[in-house]
């Protein structure tokens, strides 16, 4: 019974302060009200920049992740934990949702 206690410390004190993986992280609650005033040309390039900086706070927290990963090995299992990537990538997220709410809504067509 005590190697079963030991077995799930270790189990638990693992999984300590890991970061969020990008897949897990939502999008705020942004409203639409600031995308309303934009005409469609405006918000194709607001939606496409949003999308870039998606990616790059994607990136971001992955390699936040890897760092993680390696310093629970030396750390006793205690990881880095979310920053500001995961902050900043749930805010964008959402963002972005209100911004494609709004450029259905105009009707406008997609043009790259």
């Amino acid at each position: 019974m005590k190697h079963l206690w030991i077995i799930l410390f270790l189990v638990f004190i693992g999984c300590y302060n890991n970061p969020t993986p990008p897949s897990e992280i939502t999008g705020a609650q942004i409203s639409g009200l600031q995308y309303e005033r934009f005409d469609c040309d405006t918000l194709n390039d607001e939606i496409i920049f949003l999308e870039n900086r998606e990616r790059e706070l994607i990136l971001a927290q992955e390699n936040r992740i890897k760092e993680s990963n390696r310093q629970q090995s030396w750390a006793n299992g205690m990881g880095k934990g979310d920053g500001i990537e995961a902050s900043e990538l749930h805010r964008v997220k959402g963002e972005k949702l209100a911004a494609l709410i709004v450029f259905q809504s105009k009707e406008c067509n997609v043009t790259k």
